[in-house]
């Protein structure tokens, strides 16, 4: 059976709005020596997840995940630790983007190999932090239902 999550308050499906499908990448990605995980915070909608993003046409949702962690975090030297086999969806109204989107999620597990860091570009810089969070932490800091669900499938640990 595949997992299904449904945005609730501000993030609940809008009637008013068009749906978007896409396919999606969500990056757990791991400290090289720390028991921390990678995490971004947007900046005006205050939400503290995993490094996301769109798979673009052609490209695995490995190579999708090392070029989301490059993109938005500036960390260069990710390897991928597995791609997880199942996927879920996740439909909610993506207000960054003024649309309804049902995405298809796909889960890859990543470690930096170093911290070895490039200048992001000032569009994400202005979109989002870069965070490091303790692994014990995550449970209570991550801000949705489908990242847990992610920290739970990787690391085994749940809220």
């Amino acid at each position: 059976m595949v997992k299904e999550f449904f945005g609730t308050g501000d993030s609940a499906i809008r009637p008013d709005k068009p749906m978007t499908d896409r396919d999606v990448v969500i990056v757990l990605t791991e400290h090289p020596t720390e028991k921390k995980c990678l995490c971004v915070n947007n900046k005006k909608f205050g939400w503290i997840d995993f490094v996301m993003g769109g798979i673009e046409q052609g490209e695995t949702a490995v190579e999708a995940a090392k070029r989301e962690v490059l993109e938005e975090t500036g960390y260069d030297d990710f390897e991928s630790v597995e791609e997880l086999p199942e996927i879920f969806y996740d439909n909610f109204f993506a207000a960054h983007k003024d649309v309804n989107r049902h995405i298809t999620c796909h889960m890859v597990h990543g470690k930096l190999k170093s911290l070895s860091q490039v200048e992001r570009d000032e569009k994400e810089k202005e979109i989002a932090d870069v965070l490091w969070i303790d692994n014990e932490e995550l449970p209570e800091k991550l801000s949705t239902e489908a990242h847990r669900y992610v920290l739970e499938r990787v690391l085994g640990q749940s809220k």
